[in-house]
């Protein structure tokens, strides 16, 4: 996924005079030529597109078609896109999240891509905790998104993180209340360990519903109330990492790997290296554990 922040550049072509210019290695990082090459270089085939990206990326690009097809002449393809259905749990706001939805998979299909990942609600400081009617408003507008989702090629996936207002008490009530047939689940392997969930579980009973992945690890895992509760508590200053790499945390990936090849699922996995203080190491640290490690189970 791109965590790349700001990438002011589509291409440099002059790169030797631009590294000359502080003599660092800050010029590796500031166009998507490069980028790209970086993912493919360490085995990716595919980016998902993060939101707070599209202004910059269609400022650079002009339009969705123009960055895919500058992305496919790397070898990569635009896997899907993040979107968050804000304020779905209030009914006068329906109308609003549904048109905001249905844009969100317009832009995806125009980037070519096939899922779409849906944060219900908003953080739970602020917002929580929700009510059955809540939930019922909320499921009833990701339905009609989901819906409107599967008329254009692409599934939405309910993705869930540990701060939100759907959260450990009823994440899994919120699945059950929207329709298998136009809502499906993208599995972020650490945001559900840091809920508090049993994450094999969790996989083997809603296998069918997963539509794809967001693959990281964490070394914590059950936050309690007050931190899962709390205001930012993802936006850590002191150095602080929630997730890490596939392997360096404490997750039992290589087990879930098991269940992956016995429900026999096919689509994409997302590495997520969000957090890392060197996302190309992080990157090529994933890619080694998805093909060395996973990739010897099921792949």
């Amino acid at each position: 996924m791109s965590h790349w922040k700001t990438v002011p550049y589509k291409q440099i072509d002059n790169f030797r005079d631009y590294y000359y210019e502080d003599k660092s290695n800050i010029c590796y990082y500031q166009d998507w030529d490069r980028i790209l090459r970086y993912h493919k270089a360490a085995g990716y085939d595919g980016i998902e597109i993060a939101p707070w990206d599209l202004n910059e990326i269609l400022g650079l690009f002009g339009t969705p078609g123009e960055f895919t097809a500058f992305a496919k002449d790397h070898g990569i393809e635009v896997s899907g896109m993040f979107h968050g259905c804000d304020d779905s749990q209030i009914p006068e706001k329906y109308d609003e999240v549904l048109q905001a939805g249905k844009d969100a998979i317009d832009t995806l299909q125009a980037f070519g891509g096939k899922h779409l990942n849906v944060c219900p609600a908003r953080n739970y400081y602020g917002v929580g905790p929700l009510g059955d009617e809540d939930l019922k408003n909320s499921a009833k507008v990701i339905n009609e998104i989901g819906r409107y989702a599967v008329d254009h090629g692409i599934q939405i996936g309910l993705h869930n993180e540990f701060f939100c207002a759907v959260n450990k008490e009823n994440h899994r009530k919120f699945l059950e209340m929207t329709d298998p047939r136009y809502v499906f689940y993208c599995l972020d392997t650490a945001q559900i360990a840091l809920l508090g969930d049993d994450l094999l579980n969790f996989y083997d009973t809603y296998a069918e519903r997963i539509c794809t992945f967001h693959l990281k690890d964490t070394a914590s895992h059950g936050e309690p109330d007050e931190t899962r509760h709390g205001q930012d508590v993802e936006i850590c200053d002191d150095g602080w990492r929630w997730f890490w790499e596939p392997g360096e945390g404490v997750l039992p990936l290589k087990e879930l790997w098991e269940l992956v090849k016995k429900h026999g699922f096919k689509g994409w996995c997302t590495v997520e290296d969000d957090g890392a203080p060197d996302y190309l190491a992080a990157m090529c640290l994933s890619s080694y554990y998805v093909k060395q490690v996973l990739g010897k189970i099921y792949e």
